[in-house]
């Protein structure tokens, strides 16, 4: 009897020391996480307080990526699938068509949208490929050099480079190589418009390198800096033709001689490499406007004023592209206004009406072209530190053009012909992000309209004339 007693006390006491042990293993953590906690409020509160306008930016995208982090885990990494192009086949293919493409009658035959300069690059890379690939029966070119070694690490090594430029670019724009700099790049190039762009293939972001070099040197004093600028400009224009509207910097600021030779070199990289193709300028024009119009989509002005009149409402094709046209060509010139002779406009908000004329203008609209705001939303960055309303507004709506969203089917046909039993989740993530890219430009023009017309009011008054 005195050995059960013990026993049984031995027992009692083990399972209240294990309690016990519990409870304060239990408090221990509940004190660490509550320490750690606070700890995390009170350094982004210092981050918030430093630099306000910076810290709000990074959480949306930092919100958001971890949003996407976990979509992607709970469903198997399906929504990382659905965010890209519908054909899964057709990854990279942008780079390889266009080197198939560059190798044989490319404005004749093929019928190509991209300028010659890069048409001739593609070409100088295919040669060095092409005669070493063998194309299966029934087999494109393209696919067989995406196949290759040396189609392969063609790609990533211009991607690298290209990455390794855009990362010097941020350091150099920013002001500042601390883990903040290195974090806004990294998430950017996480981006959802970056990583579309990637996946295709496209050379939009080697474009939007020359752009920022154009942006870093026009205004130098040194000669020399300045003209490599234009030469960096024409470069992007003789990838992507339209950032050579970037030239109206020059011109805003009355630099008429400097304006006409940035307008001689652009023009003479963009028109020389004809020499090297089968195209001349008005085949090439002529291609570009049909395919222009032609392709579907809901990122510029033409496409969402089609899908809305003709697609959804059933207004004629005739009709819809006059109203189409017309809404365009009022945006456009309301923008050259603003941009031209708003003396007040903040350069960064000049950048970020151009880059929105770059996405909702002439030419193909496509997911990929929302990386032309990264030039307004660096020196955004770089330039606001207060947190006016303003600013927030600002920096909300440039982070949601530029964060991961999950890609999810959703079943139906509110968009005719697009995807059949669906409207495929790159177009929904595109749709979104373009309007905010509306409501940015709607915003810019109502400041730039509205200053120009208080100045020529005041003006008026001031000369007795009538309002």
């Amino acid at each position: 009897m005195i050995a059960i007693f013990r026993n049984g006390r031995r027992h009692r006491n083990e399972r209240y020391f294990a309690r016990t042990r519990f409870f304060i293993y239990a408090h221990t953590v509940r004190s660490m996480g509550a320490a750690m906690i606070d700890g995390l409020k009170s350094a982004y509160r210092k981050e918030y307080e430093r630099n306000p306008v910076l810290t709000l930016f990074l959480t949306i995208l930092i919100v958001f990526f971890i949003i996407f982090v976990i979509a992607a885990i709970l469903t198997n990494g399906n929504t990382v699938k659905l965010m890209f192009v519908y054909d899964p086949n057709d990854t990279f293919m942008d780079y390889f068509n266009s080197i198939m493409y560059s190798s044989d009658r490319p404005y004749t035959y093929w019928l190509v949208v991209y300028p010659p300069l890069i048409t001739v690059m593609y070409a100088v890379i295919g040669r060095f490929m092409i005669p070493f690939v063998d194309v299966l029966p029934g087999e494109k070119l393209s696919f067989a050099l995406r196949y290759t070694q040396m189609g392969m690490m063609s790609f990533f090594l211009i991607s690298i480079l290209t990455f390794f430029l855009l990362h010097w670019i941020f350091r150099k724009i920013v002001k500042n190589a601390d883990w903040r700099t290195e974090l806004l790049f990294l998430l950017m190039m996480l981006s959802f418009p970056f990583m579309y762009a990637l996946e295709r293939g496209n050379s939009i972001i080697l474009t939007l390198v020359f752009c920022f070099m154009f942006l870093l040197g026009y205004k130098s004093e040194n000669k020399f800096i300045r003209y490599a600028s234009y030469v960096a400009l024409g470069c992007a224009a003789g990838f992507k033709l339209y950032p050579a509207i970037l030239f109206l910097l020059i011109l805003r600021e009355r630099r008429y001689k400097e304006a006409g030779i940035c307008v001689a070199i652009v023009a003479t990289l963009l028109l020389m490499p004809f020499i090297f193709t089968d195209g001349t300028p008005l085949i090439y024009l002529d291609t570009l406007f049909t395919y222009s119009g032609t392709f579907v989509g809901v990122t510029n002005i033409n496409q969402i004023v089609t899908e809305i009149l003709q697609f959804l409402l059933g207004v004629s094709e005739k009709v819809t592209s006059i109203v189409s046209n017309a809404i365009l060509g009022i945006f456009t010139v309301l923008s050259l206004i603003v941009i031209l002779f708003d003396k007040e406009m903040k350069f960064w908000k000049v950048l970020a009406l151009i880059g929105c004329n770059l996405i909702l203008g002439f030419g193909v609209g496509c997911q990929y072209q929302l990386v032309y705001m990264a030039m307004p939303i660096l020196y955004f960055l770089a330039a606001e530190k207060e947190m006016t309303k303003e600013n927030k507004t600002y920096a909300i709506c440039f982070a949601m053009m530029m964060v991961l969203i999950p890609g999810v089917m959703i079943e139906g046909d509110f968009f005719t012909g697009l995807i059949t039993g669906g409207i495929h989740p790159s177009w929904i993530i595109g749709a979104f992000e373009t309007a905010l890219v509306i409501v940015v430009a709607i915003m810019l023009l109502r400041e730039g309209i509205g200053r120009l017309y208080r100045k020529r009011r005041e003006v008026r008054s001031h000369r007795g004339d009538p309002a």
